[in-house]
């Protein structure tokens, strides 16, 4: 009987699986901070893809639109505007081709939704020094899916949604 505080003692003052106790209640944490980590910066690598490929669009198509586009085509007045043939499908592929689509080797986080070109005609003299400036306008809609989104659940309905901003860039037509 008097053994049984002495074993007790004993035990209480032993630390040998301390470091692994403690081991295992902190590698769970470690994993998924430095999962969120990762997943966060490829996401954000991603979008960044995508605002420069919107700017790389209206920069490209006020290039190869021409000067005079809304002196030739008809514009309603007030800054109206104006079409520009073929330039959506120009504008995905430039959009598309810039962003960083990483879906052969990891879930693919950030997608192209839409992309639409407008050219605006400012008519009437303000910030510019003359009449009939076409402006193009460049917007694409991106769909991000959060890392954890498929993970975290609640009776088949996702708690994060996915986010969708708009991406808007504007660029002076100079012409060839």
């Amino acid at each position: 009987m008097h053994r049984i505080p002495n074993i007790l003692k004993r035990f209480r003052r032993d630390e040998s699986g301390v470091a692994l106790v403690e081991f295992s209640v902190f590698l769970p944490l470690f994993l998924l901070s430095f999962f969120v980590v990762v997943e966060f910066s490829r996401i954000f690598f991603s979008y960044q893809g995508a605002i420069v490929g919107v700017r790389d669009a209206a920069r490209y198509l006020a290039r190869v639109a021409e000067a005079d586009i809304c002196v030739t085509e008809p514009a309603t007045p007030n800054n109206g505007t104006v079409t520009f043939a073929g330039s959506t499908t120009i504008a995905e592929g430039i959009v598309e081709r810039t962003m960083y689509n990483e879906s052969d080797v990891l879930p693919n986080n950030v997608s192209l939704t839409s992309v639409a070109v407008l050219v605006r005609c400012i008519v009437e003299p303000g910030e510019y020094r003359q009449a009939n400036i076409p402006i193009v306008t460049v917007t694409a809609n991106i769909s991000i899916t959060l890392p954890l989104g498929a993970i975290l659940e609640f009776n088949g309905q996702p708690l994060l949604p996915p986010i969708t901003p708009t991406i808007i860039d504007e660029s002076r037509v100079f012409g060839v």
